[in-house]
């Protein structure tokens, strides 16, 4: 138990198992991207192993806004949160480079990406070109922040 949490039983700073266990736990976050002064977040799915989480880029014809920010992205953000009212709710910020997966290491990884991750739906979406990309981000840092009503009693 992290010494903020030991001082606030009811919130505070996560431990790096409990970190662990909430990226295990939740399939989707906001990943943050930069291209010099501009930002570009979006809404994306990911599978998690300690160390690494692993993206499925859906991609709409050649050219994405997505894909021209991931290259020129040094380090992203990528934010995973889970809310269940104003006095609970868990939050955490991941920080890593990006690169993209070999179609060989995209089929190894594919399975994390079933382990956990939201694969949306996309009935529908006739006549226009869609392609899958692999992605990983190798974390370099993560931290977490939790506030639970009920860990006072504990």
């Amino acid at each position: 138990m992290s010494e903020e949490t030991a001082q606030n039983p009811a919130g505070g700073r996560m431990t790096d198992a409990e970190v662990d266990t909430f990226l295990t736990e939740q399939g989707t976050g906001v990943l943050a991207l930069a291209d010099g002064g501009s930002a570009y977040a979006i809404p994306i799915s990911f599978g998690y192993e300690i160390g690494r989480a692993v993206f499925a880029y859906w991609q709409f014809g050649a050219e994405s806004t997505k894909g021209e920010f991931t290259a020129a992205t040094d380090r992203a953000c990528l934010t995973v949160y889970d809310v269940a009212s104003r006095s609970e709710w868990r939050s955490v910020l991941a920080r890593g480079p990006l690169r993209e997966l070999s179609g060989a290491e995209w089929a190894d990884l594919g399975g994390l990406i079933d382990d956990n991750a939201l694969s949306p739906e996309f009935t529908g979406v006739r006549g226009r070109h869609l392609s899958i990309a692999g992605y990983e981000m190798r974390i370099e840092e993560a931290t977490g922040y939790h506030r639970r009503p009920d860990a006072a009693e504990e």
